[in-house]
């Protein structure tokens, strides 16, 4: 669970009702209104709509923000928009009615009939006042989908990036690189067909995203059957997640053993290299923006990556990459050698890991 976007829901449906609570306020001292009645109090309005904001805010990001991330991603934009809006509908509905029962009830007091409960009930289902706030909840939950939605088609973070102007103008940081590729691809292509090859790497990619973004990692690229996964330097050398992340990744494979078995008859398996540089970010594009980064570190990792099938093993790192991590706690570093990469005048010395705890 993101608490980070529950959290940015929950002050967003707060603003919200405080918002509302003004605006109430302001129509009910204009010169078109008789004013508030004896009762009203701005206070306890205020309240009301600061105890309903965080809870709209809690249970409702909540439950948008686990069923996006565990069943919407999966699935077309327009299925999860329909589906939102009719569980939206239901939800409201039963809600209302629960609601306006219990009033009606109060109202009517233990000698209410159920006849006279029912038609109090649908005067204050079918009340305008009801119909603008199903409307405006209904609108603000199918927006509060869409940016989630957007969120992920950009990938963890960028969105925000794109909305503050990070990247307007090129600049220059430090960053880690993880190229992930799968392994025996063209093999597994012929194999199975083109389809069904497609439907492989669609899954795979849907199931590693967790892995991924639970080491902090951000999905730079999809590149045929590859993922470029990128991290600044402060979050990825943290809890050593730029590793953890690959470990993370075949721990997941292995749990969806039997379900890749059964659906394609073989396990995707993935080998990677790992490596960090200067790299120039910035946007590029005018119709279709995009942020890319450009360096050399982005050609040396991937020159990383090819060399795990000439030394049969899944996961390559340069030793430059793995001495910024202080806490390498878990991991044991195996020396591979001083490599001669592909089209690159020097040499990179070159390690694997191996889990110890």
């Amino acid at each position: 669970m993101d608490i980070g976007k529950v959290a940015v829901i929950t002050v967003f449906f707060l603003l919200i009702n405080f918002y509302l609570a003004f605006h109430n306020l302001t129509i009910l001292n204009s010169p078109f209104s008789l004013g508030p009645s004896p009762s009203y109090d701005f206070r306890i309005m205020l309240l009301v709509a600061t105890i309903i904001g965080l809870i709209a805010g809690i249970v409702g990001g909540t439950v948008l923000v686990f069923i996006n991330g565990r069943y919407f991603r999966k699935k077309s934009f327009r299925y999860a928009m329909l589906s939102t809006a009719m569980y939206y509908t239901m939800i409201f509905i039963f809600i209302t009615v629960l609601v306006n029962t219990i009033i009606a009830r109060i109202e009517l007091g233990a000698s209410g009939s159920a006849k006279e409960i029912t038609a109090i009930v649908l005067d204050l289902i079918f009340d305008m006042v009801t119909l603008a706030y199903f409307i405006l909840w209904g609108t603000i939950t199918l927006l509060t989908l869409f940016f989630l939605q957007v969120n992920d088609k950009f990938g963890p973070g960028i969105l925000k990036k794109f909305i503050i102007g990070k990247y307007h103008k090129p600049r220059e940081e430090l960053r880690i690189f993880m190229f992930l590729d799968m392994k025996s691809s063209t093999t597994i292509a012929e194999k199975i067909g083109n389809k069904q090859y497609f439907n492989l790497l669609s899954d795979a990619f849907a199931d590693l995203t967790g892995s991924i973004i639970a080491s902090r990692g951000e999905i730079y690229q999809y590149v045929g059957d590859e993922i470029v996964i990128s991290w600044s330097l402060k979050k990825g050398l943290a809890d050593a997640n730029c590793l953890n992340c690959f470990i993370r990744i075949q721990k997941k494979l292995e749990e969806l053993s039997p379900f890749y078995e059964k659906k394609y008859g073989l396990v995707p398996e993935f080998k990677a290299g790992l490596h960090f540089g200067m790299v120039t970010a910035g946007e590029i594009g005018s119709i279709k923006k995009d942020i890319i980064y450009s360096g050399d570190v982005l050609n040396t990792t991937a020159r990383i990556q090819e060399l795990c099938n000439q030394y049969k093993i899944d996961f390559l790192a340069s030793k430059q990459t793995l001495d910024l991590i202080e806490d390498k706690g878990g991991f044991e570093l195996v020396h591979i050698g001083n490599i001669e990469l592909r089209g690159k005048e020097n040499k990179i010395d070159l390690n694997t890991i191996r889990v110890v705890s």
